[in-house]
């Protein structure tokens, strides 16, 4: 370690080697480098950042239009204006799944998704209707509706059960990774009407005792006593089955 110490004479001083200062210069510009490297990595971090806000808000504008297209032109006694609604819908849908992933923790995207699947849902549980409402003369009088109706009264079943169950993974999810700050009672209420639809008055009971739990002391003694008769009502219908 000589060259740390002080030097003998001044001939040794200044025949010190250059090497230490050779390297003290290369560790400078590394770490220069270095450093470069970081904020080139911010910065990109920052850009991408930008684009993923600008991807989410062209998508929701894109959604919106989409959705007020529907409303508008959609004939809910027509069959066929239904399923032209529902495929402008999952075109939607295929919008907030990129907004979703691009979102991170905001709630917005995944919510709005929800709403959308739901009412995906429901266009075909409209379709159900309207192909068991054909189907159900025939069965009453003991005849078989013919096969073109009932393979629309078993597809819009699939349909909208399908859609019942993304719409509750959205809910699921939300409900899961969030405090109560960031919910509401309706979000319990919806979930529980999914589980309903779906026949599954189990988790239906368990989301209710949940929206007590959480928001009891927040809800009206009307919604409080609602809610518990629905809770005991769906706890009848398991011991029914049981039965």
């Amino acid at each position: 370690m000589l060259e740390f110490q002080m030097p003998d004479s001044p001939r040794l001083y200044r025949r010190k080697p250059i090497f230490p200062l050779f390297i003290q210069v290369l560790g400078m510009a590394v770490l220069v480098a270095l450093v470069g490297c970081n904020l080139s990595a911010d910065a990109r971090d920052e850009e991408d950042a930008v684009e993923s806000a600008q991807t989410i808000t062209k998508n929701r504008a894109k959604v919106n239009k989409i959705v007020r297209s529907v409303m508008e032109d959609v004939n809910l006694d027509d069959a066929d204006s239904i399923l032209v609604g529902i495929g402008r819908y999952e075109e939607a849908i295929v919008l907030l799944d990129e907004a979703v992933k691009l979102a991170g923790e905001s709630i917005h995207p995944r919510m709005e998704r929800f709403i959308l699947r739901q009412r995906i849902a429901a266009g075909y549980q409209a379709l159900y209707a309207k192909a068991d409402e054909q189907c159900t003369p025939y069965e009453k009088s003991g005849a078989t509706p013919p096969q073109d109706q009932l393979q629309r009264r078993a597809e819009a079943e699939v349909g909208a059960n399908k859609w019942l169950k993304l719409a509750r993974r959205d809910m699921d999810f939300h409900l899961r990774s969030t405090t109560p700050a960031y919910q509401d009672p309706k979000q319990y209420w919806d979930l529980q009407q999914i589980d309903v639809a779906l026949g599954d008055y189990s988790r239906a009971r368990t989301t209710l005792i949940n929206l007590l739990e959480v928001f009891g002391t927040k809800l009206s003694s009307a919604d409080r006593r609602e809610i518990q008769s629905r809770i005991r009502l769906y706890a009848q219908r398991l011991n029914d089955a049981e039965i």
